[in-house]
């Protein structure tokens, strides 16, 4: 599930992250949704996503010779209600900043489920952190 928290300031931002790292969120299950490019290292020294709905002044250019909208473009990819789009977009509007968290449900365990080399379970069990080419049934090199 896709939480999203407003907030005025890079000071409440990041201790609403802090908020998130404690409930158990990793960096890059966080974006912030932003008008204008933050200049605050502690961002883009993380994995966390910036998104910049201004974009740079060709972006300008284009949206305003075609229409689009880029805050609805960005809200877009969250399939929210026409109110929460709504919402949100007159807060990117206001320079306010968008916490989203998503927790990623995905496995990470692509290689070891899928992989050819590792179906023999003895040797998953034994040593799950030592694997030898010898003990694979896959192509030797």
């Amino acid at each position: 599930m896709t939480e999203f928290k407003i907030v005025e300031n890079t000071d409440e931002l990041f201790n609403e992250i802090d908020k998130k790292h404690s409930e158990g969120y990793e960096d890059y299950e966080l974006t912030v949704l932003s008008r204008t490019k933050l200049k605050d290292e502690r961002i883009h020294d993380s994995e966390i996503s910036l998104i910049v709905t201004s974009g740079t002044f060709s972006d300008a250019m284009a949206k305003m010779l075609t229409g689009e909208d880029s805050e609805q473009a960005v809200l877009a990819n969250y399939h929210l209600s026409e109110e929460e789009e709504k919402r949100y977009k007159e807060a990117i509007l206001d320079d306010k900043l968008i916490l989203v968290a998503s927790k990623d449900e995905s496995n990470h365990r692509e290689v070891e489920d899928n992989n050819a080399a590792y179906n023999d379970e003895e040797v998953n069990d034994q040593r799950k952190d030592e694997h030898y080419a010898e003990e694979s049934e896959g192509p030797k090199s």
